[in-house]
């Protein structure tokens, strides 16, 4: 029996990202993102053999997520998403192609007798802002 897999990978999707920037002592800034990691391997033997030692967990691809946003902070949804396909492929030499969607929703600042607030915010879902990035090996 001959069979042909067609388009293959898998990923994280759905990863939650609440990014903090501290101007000052009181004066703060939110972003919120959403985060879609998609691999592609070099082999399909996870599909063909059931050998699933090449496949990079779920839980390691959030986890990546959120120490890249750490250690380097979230500029802006493209610069993010750039650093997280760059990522993958340098630490993982076996990954051919990694595709990445980063969704940003709008949070604003409280208004309080017409004064904005130091540190409260409103989610503000009139707008949202997104990109994807994809990036191949060589």
């Amino acid at each position: 029996e001959k069979y042909e897999i067609g388009a293959y990978g898998y990923g994280k999707n759905n990863v939650k990202l609440l990014y903090v920037k501290r101007n000052d002592k009181y004066h703060h800034e939110i972003r919120e993102y959403e985060v879609d990691v998609h691999l592609r391997l070099g082999s399909q033997k996870d599909y063909l053999e059931g050998d699933n030692r090449d496949i990079i967990a779920t839980d390691s691809q959030k986890n990546t997520v959120y120490l890249l946003a750490k250690k380097y902070g979230v500029k802006s949804p493209e610069e993010f998403g750039i650093l997280l396909c760059a990522h993958f492929l340098y630490t993982y030499k076996h990954v051919e192609e990694v595709h990445v969607n980063v969704e940003e929703y709008p949070w604003v600042r409280h208004q309080a007798d017409g004064v904005p607030h130091n540190h409260a915010f409103i989610f503000n879902p009139t707008t949202r802002r997104y990109c994807q990035v994809t990036q191949l090996r060589n």
